[in-house]
């Protein structure tokens, strides 16, 4: 910032270097074209008498000096008191800064800052159209989504960690609590029986039973099954049921190779009803419904579920600033896209070019509305900071030069205006 405000302040004071120079080379030539008429003056008055051209030329070299000293007078009397005197009416800029200030405030804020002038600006300048071409352009995109970047690892690294976690763990909860998951998961069970996937779950799980029953080292294990599920203790009945065994686990194999091999089977039209009627009642039952929803309250209040709900932020905040600090950043890519993605689209389609230039027009409007006040007080009190002095040097640097042409054309106006009057004279 230093730098920066150095290197204005050397660009300033050359700039008003260049001006000075230009003003002192003008005021040479008008005080050149003064001693001129002046020197003419001396010799057409040494002349007088000896050719009727020379009254002509003092005449014209009279009116001359009048005129450049008439205009010298009028123009230093704007900037300081002419001769160091201090005359009536003369340093009119210094001694009327202060309304000076206010005037120019007031003529810039109701002629320039004004709603009607700042909207036809936008509306002309057209910066949607401006702002995607800009955006367009790769490099213009690398930067602002390199910047973008920047602002969001700031953004992470003061963000509070346990409110955002709270909120995280709110805002889930709240949502997952919103859910019909009866609903849900009747819908879901209608959309699988549409597309015949319970039949095609029941395919490789019939396979995979006929394989594991035709085993026979699985055969003491469905025994032992058989005999937890009857809680028989009677040694002989047990040996009965393990000698038992084989005969039901094969025809249990036959029965899953026959539903296997029969697409029409029975029991698979019966598989089909049971979901269905599931559906209708995780969909319409009442107490199914009821049912579902206690065990999802419940789990939603469970810590383990409210413990990972939190821990998305910390996870979120880790990975994006992990990214973000990489060589190559997916997220600034990601940005960079979507920025040149706006660019296309500002530049491609008139109707969101037109949307967002008349929101720019309406927002600046509304803004010069309410500070346009401000405007003029802003440019009274910065000219209240300089002296006098200074605003009167800076004001002529700006426009002295111009200024002097005054002069010069005083000098030679007034010179053909004394030639013509002394014709005039002369002729009547």
């Amino acid at each position: 910032m230093t730098h920066d405000s150095n290197l204005v302040g050397q660009l300033d004071a050359a700039e008003d270097t260049y001006k000075r120079s230009r003003l002192r080379t003008m005021q040479r030539v008008a005080l050149g074209l003064l001693l001129a008429a002046a020197v003419l003056f001396a010799i057409a008055r040494s002349q007088h008498g000896q050719h009727p051209a020379w009254a002509y030329l003092e005449a014209f070299a009279e009116a001359a000096m009048i005129g450049a000293i008439a205009d010298w007078f009028a123009v230093v009397a704007l900037f300081r008191h002419p001769l160091g005197i201090p005359l009536w009416h003369t340093a009119i800029i210094p001694n009327s800064k202060a309304s000076i200030g206010a005037n120019l405030g007031s003529f810039v804020e109701n002629h320039f800052v004004t709603e009607e002038g700042v909207a036809e600006r936008i509306r002309q300048a057209d910066l949607a159209g401006r702002a995607g071409a800009w955006l367009r352009d790769p490099l213009n995109a690398g930067q602002v989504s390199q910047a973008l970047a920047g602002v969001l690892v700031q953004v992470l690294d003061k963000v509070d960690d346990e409110k955002m976690r709270t909120r995280i763990r709110d805002l889930a909860s709240a949502e997952l609590g919103k859910l019909d998951l009866s609903g849900m998961a009747g819908g879901f069970l209608d959309t699988m029986i549409g597309k015949g996937a319970p039949q095609a779950l029941l395919d490789p799980l019939l396979e995979k039973l006929i394989t594991w029953l035709g085993d026979d080292a699985n055969h003491e294990t469905v025994g032992e099954f058989m005999l937890r599920c009857f809680a028989i203790e009677n040694a002989m009945v047990k040996s009965m049921v393990i000698g038992y065994a084989p005969k039901v686990i094969g025809s249990l194999r036959e029965q899953a190779i026959d539903v296997r091999m029969n697409r029409e089977h029975p029991l698979r039209g019966r598989i089909d009803s049971w979901l269905a009627d599931s559906a209708l009642r995780l969909k319409a039952d009442p107490e199914w419904k009821e049912s579902v929803a206690r065990y999802q309250a419940d789990a939603l209040r469970s810590a383990e579920l409210q413990a990972m709900l939190g821990g998305i932020w910390d996870t979120l905040r880790q990975r994006v600033k992990a990214d973000l600090q990489g060589a190559d950043p997916a997220i600034a890519a990601t940005m960079r896209q979507i920025v040149q993605e706006c660019g296309r689209v500002l530049g491609a389609d008139p109707a969101v070019r037109s949307w967002l230039n008349s929101a720019i027009e309406t927002g600046s409007a509304a803004l010069v509305q309410r500070y346009r006040g401000d405007v003029g007080k802003f440019i009274e009190q910065q000219l209240a900071k300089w002296s006098k002095e200074e605003m009167s040097t800076r004001i002529e640097l700006a426009i002295g030069r111009d200024l002097q042409f005054i002069r010069i054309n005083g000098t030679l106006v007034g010179g053909l205006v004394g030639l013509l009057i002394h014709a005039v004279a002369g002729a009547v």
